[in-house]
C-alpha cells in the first residue's frame, strides 16, 4: 500500500473515529438525552477522575519522546498541551475535583475508587502507548478525541449545557467541561496538522494509523468505564458500525471424508 495524500490520510483515520462516535457512546447521549441521575453521573465523573489524573503522565512520555527523537517540530504543539494541563494556579485535575467536592467527595475518597475494567484498559492503553511509542504517535492517538471532544458543537460542550442546565450541577463543578470546550478543539486541529506535515510516507502513515485507531480505542472504552460505574454492568459500547479489521484469508483444506 503507498502513502496517500494528507487530506486522504486524515479522511482515512477520521473514518475509525466515526465508527465509535464520542455523542452517540451512552455516557454522552445518556446525558444529553438525561436517561442518567445526577448520582450515577458523580459515579462516572469519579472514572473520569481517575483516568485524567494520569495526563501529567502521558503527555510528559510524548514531550521526552519528542525530545529524545530530535522531532523538534512537535515541541510547540506537545508543550503547548503539557502547559495547559499543568500550568496556572489549578490544574485539570484541581479542576475534576470540583466536581466530586460538590458531591461530598474527597481527592482521598476519589484516589481509593476502583477503576472500572474500561477506566482501567483506557489508561493502560494510553499510557503505553505514550511511552513506547514516539511523539507523532502520541499526538496522533489523542488528535481524533480531542477533535471530537472541542468545540462549541463537540461533545464537552453538550455536556457543559446539560450538566449546568437540566442536572443542575453549579457552573463550578462543570467546569472541566466548559474548558475542555475551548481547548480541546485547539489541541486536534493542530496535532492533525502535525500528521498531515509529518506522516508522508508510508512507514509513518502506518505507525499514525494504528496509533489513531489505539486512541479511539481507549477513549472509548474510558467512556464505557464511567457507564460500567454507574449501572454495575461490564458492558462495552459496540459503536454505530461493524468492526473492520485486516486479517489474513483463512485457507483451510477441506475436511477429509469418512
Amino acid at each position: 500500500m503507498s502513502a496517500l495524500a494528507p487530506d486522504a490520510f486524515v479522511k482515512e483515520l477520521w473514518s475509525y473515529a466515526d465508527e465509535v462516535p464520542m455523542l452517540e457512546h451512552p455516557w454522552f447521549k445518556g446525558i444529553i438525552e438525561h436517561r442518567w441521575t445526577r448520582e450515577q453521573i458523580v459515579l462516572g465523573e469519579v472514572q473520569h477522575y481517575l483516568r485524567v489524573r494520569t495526563n501529567p503522565i502521558y503527555f510528559g512520555y510524548i514531550a521526552v519522546n519528542a525530545v529524545a527523537d530530535k522531532q523538534y517540530e512537535l515541541m510547540g504543539t506537545v508543550l503547548e498541551n503539557f502547559m495547559e494541563e499543568l500550568s496556572g494556579e489549578r490544574t485539570h485535575v484541581d479542576i475534576m475535583l470540583q466536581f466530586l467536592q460538590e458531591a461530598g467527595i474527597t481527592r482521598e475518597e476519589a484516589d481509593r475508587a476502583d477503576p472500572a475494567p474500561g477506566t482501567l484498559a483506557a489508561i493502560e492503553m494510553i499510557t503505553g502507548c505514550c511511552q513506547r511509542r514516539s511523539a507523532l504517535e502520541g499526538l496522533a492517538m489523542l488528535a481524533f478525541v480531542e477533535s471530537q471532544h472541542g468545540g462549541p458543537n463537540g461533545a464537552a460542550a453538550h455536556l457543559w449545557t446539560e450538566l449546568t442546565g437540566h442536572y443542575g450541577f453549579s457552573p463550578r463543578a462543570a467546569e472541566t467541561y466548559h474548558l475542555h470546550a475551548a481547548q480541546d478543539v485547539g489541541h486536534g486541529s493542530r496535532q492533525i496538522d502535525i500528521i498531515k506535515q509529518l506522516a508522508t510516507d508510508e512507514e509513518t502513515q502506518e505507525r499514525v494509523r494504528q496509533a489513531a485507531k489505539l486512541g479511539v480505542t481507549a477513549f472509548n472504552m474510558e467512556w464505557d468505564g464511567h457507564v460500567q460505574a454507574m449501572t454495575g454492568k461490564r458492558e462495552f459500547w459496540p459503536g454505530v458500525a461493524p468492526l473492520k479489521l485486516r486479517q489474513p484469508a483463512v485457507r483451510l483444506p477441506e475436511p477429509a471424508r469418512s
